[in-house]
C-alpha cells in the first residue's frame, strides 16, 4: 500500500476508531487494479525472457547445422597414407591428382652443436669455493685469481668463487654453455652455436684450474677430444634439408613439411632404400555424415523443448507474487510457487506452433531438382511414427552411410541445392517455387533466420541488454505507465480519506468540548 503524504492526520482520538487499519484496508482495496497491473507486468517479463531463451536455442541450432547448406561441407577431402610412420598427409586446398607415389623420403635434420662432456672418478661439490677444491693462486700480486681459457678467450676468476658461480660466469660470459652433474658426476660444455666448425677449446690459464676441476685441455676441431671412456664427443654438423620424390618430381624443405597440390605431406621417418609411401585422397565421408547425424539430433533437442514448451501446463491459480506477499513466505514457498506461476509461459504460442510447423513442412515436401533423391527418407531420415515424438526425426545410420559411399553428389544436391530468382527478395520462407526447388539445409536455414527476426521483433535481441523497440518491450512500458497513473490515484484516494477522517476527528472533538461546557454550566 502507498503511503506518502505530508498531511496532519488525526487518528481516532475523539471517535475511538482505528483509523490507521479503516485507512489501509479501504486503500488495499482500491489497490486491487494496480495488484493486477503490477502481476501482469511480471508475468510479461518473465514471458520475454522465455521468448529469448527460445531464440537462443534457435540461433545455436542454426550454427550447428548451417554449413549444410554449402557445397565445401560436401566436398571436403581426406589423405590416407600407406605409412603414417613415416610420411603422413592432409589435404589443405584443392587438388588434381588422387593419388601420389612417395620415395626416398628423407626428413630434415636441424644443425647440432659441439658438444664435449668429462666424466670424473669422484664427485664434486659445487657450492665448494675454488680454493677448497684446490685451485693455486695464479696472480701475479697473490690477489686470489685463476682463469681459463675458452676457444682462445681467457676468462679470470676470483678463488673464492664458488664452482656453481664460476660455471654460471662461463655461460653467461662466453659462446660455451657450462654445466656440472653431481649424479652422473660430469662436466658438460656445449657450444652455443649450431653447425659444423664451432669448436670447443678448453686451455689452462695462469693455473691449474682444468686439472683441479678433473678437466683435460684440448679441442673437437683439432681432434685433441675424441669419444674415450671418461670423455663424450658430438662435433657440431650443419642442418640438412628435407626431402623426397613426389610422382617423379623432387622437393625439398627446410623443414619437414611440404605443400603440393593442395595437399600438405608430413615426415616423419625414412624410407629404406626401395621402399616408397602411397598417399591417397577421397571424400571425408564420415565428417559428412557427422554434419548430417548433428542436423537429426539438434533438430530433436529444439523440438522437443519448443514442444514441452506448447504443452506445459499453465497454472491460473498461481499468479506472480507481489512483494509483500514475499515477505509473509518462507524462501522455499517462493520458490514452490514461482515454479508452478512460471509454468505455461508459452503454452499454445502462435509464433513458435507456426515455426514447427514449417519446418516439418520443409522436411517433408519433396525436393524439386535432377538429383537422385528427393526425399530425406531416401537417404535413411525420417519422421517417427509415433505421434507422441511430435515430428521428431529418425536416422537410419547404416543406411546414411552407405548412400554417402555410393552417391555422395546426389545427397549433396538434397541438400545444398538453392533455386535462382531474379528478385533478390524472394527466399525460400516466402516463394513457395524457390522453396520446393531448393535443399533441405536452404529451407531449414532460412526458415530458422526468419523465425529468429520474429522473436526479435517480438522480445528484443538476445545480444542486448537494452530493448526499447520490440512488441514485448513496448507492452512494458505501457504497463509501467498505467502502474505509475494507478499509483498516483491510489495516493490520492488515500490522502482524501485522510482528510475526512481528520475532519470528522476534529469535529467530533469540538462537539465533545462543546457538551463538556454545556454539563458545566448547568452543574451536571
Amino acid at each position: 500500500m502507498i503511503n506518502t503524504s505530508n498531511t496532519l492526520r488525526v487518528s481516532g482520538l475523539a471517535s475511538g476508531m482505528n483509523t490507521d487499519e479503516i485507512v489501509d484496508s479501504l486503500v488495499r482495496a482500491q489497490s486491487a487494479r494496480l495488484y493486477k497491473m503490477q502481476q501482469t507486468k511480471t508475468w510479461t517479463t518473465w514471458k520475454t525472457d522465455a521468448y529469448r531463451d527460445v531464440n537462443k536455442k534457435v540461433d545455436e541450432f542454426n550454427r550447428a547445422m548451417r554449413d549444410l547448406r554449402l557445397q565445401s561441407s560436401f566436398n571436403k577431402q581426406i589423405a590416407i597414407s600407406t605409412n603414417e610412420s613415416i610420411l603422413s598427409a592432409t589435404v589443405s586446398g584443392k587438388q588434381s591428382l588422387s593419388s601420389y607415389e612417395i620415395k626416398d623420403v628423407q626428413p630434415a635434420k636441424p644443425a647440432t652443436t659441439a658438444t664435449v662432456k668429462f666424466f670424473l672418478s669422484t664427485g664434486l661439490d659445487p657450492s665448494k669455493t675454488l680454493a677448497e677444491l684446490g685451485v693455486e693462486d695464479g696472480s701475479a700480486d697473490g690477489t686470489g685469481k685463476t682463469s681459463i681459457r675458452i676457444n682462445g678467450v681467457a676468462y679470470e676468476f676470483n678463488l673464492t668463487d664458488t664452482l656453481s658461480t664460476v660455471l654460471s660466469e662461463i655461460t653467461n660470459n662466453s659462446p660455451i654453455t657450462a654445466s656440472y652433474s653431481a649424479t652422473e658426476k660430469s662436466f658438460t660444455f656445449s657450444n652455443d652455436m649450431a653447425g659444423e666448425g664451432f669448436d670447443i677449446k678448453l686451455e689452462e690459464g695462469n693455473s691449474n684450474l682444468l686439472a683441479q676441476l678433473g678437466l683435460t685441455a684440448g679441442s673437437i676441431t683439432e681432434g685433441s677430444y675424441q669419444s674415450s671412456p671418461n670423455m663424450s664427443v658430438i662435433k657440431g654438423t650443419n642442418a640438412s634439408p628435407a626431402k623426397m620424390w613426389i610422382n617423379g618430381l623432387e622437393f625439398r624443405s627446410d623443414t619437414n613439411s611440404f605443400t603440393y597440390d593442395g595437399v600438405t605431406f608430413t615426415i616423419k621417418g625414412a624410407t629404406e632404400i626401395g621402399q616408397s609411401v602411397n598417399i591417397m585422397t577421397k571424400n571425408d565421408t564420415d565428417a559428412i555424415f557427422n554434419r548430417i547425424k548433428t542436423f537429426v539430433d539438434k533438430y530433436n533437442e529444439l523440438i522437443k523443448d519448443l514442444n514441452d514448451r506448447l504443452t506445459e501446463k499453465r497454472y491460473r491459480d498461481y499468479p506472480p507474487l507481489l512483494d509483500e506477499q514475499k515477505k509473509e513466505m518462507k524462501e522455499n514457498e517462493i520458490k514452490l510457487w514461482e515454479e508452478k506461476a512460471k509454468s505455461g509461459l508459452l503454452a499454445n504460442d502462435s509464433t513458435i506452433s507456426s515455426f514447427l510447423a514449417e519446418m516439418r513442412n520443409s522436411l517433408s515436401t519433396m525436393v524439386q531438382n535432377d538429383g537422385a533423391f528427393h526425399s530425406l527418407k531416401e537417404i535413411g531420415i525420417d519422421f517417427s511414427s509415433n505421434y507422441l515424438d511430435k515430428g521428431k526425426l529418425e536416422l537410419n545410420e547404416e543406411k546414411l552411410k552407405a548412400v554417402l559411399q555410393s552417391n555422395l553428389e546426389d545427397v549433396k544436391i538434397l541438400f545444398t541445392t538453392k533455386a535462382a530468382s531474379e528478385d533478390p527478395k524472394s527466399t525460400t520462407v516466402n516463394n513457395k517455387n524457390i522453396h520446393d526447388q531448393s535443399g533441405f539445409a536452404w529451407r531449414i536455414y532460412e526458415r530458422l533466420n526468419e523465425t529468429t527476426s520474429q522473436l526479435i521483433k517480438l522480445s528484443g535481441s538476445i545480444s542486448s541488454s537494452v530493448d526499447t523497440q520490440s512488441f514485448m518491450a513496448k507492452q512494458l512500458k505501457n504497463l509501467d505507465e498505467n502502474i505509475n497513473r494507478e499509483q498516483v490515484k491510489i495516493k490520492a484516494y488515500e490522502e482524501r480519506l485522510w482528510r475526512q477522517f481528520t475532519a470528522m476527528e476534529k469535529a467530533l472533538q469540538q462537539m465533545n468540548s462543546q457538551s463538556s461546557w454545556l454539563y458545566q454550566q448547568l452543574g451536571m
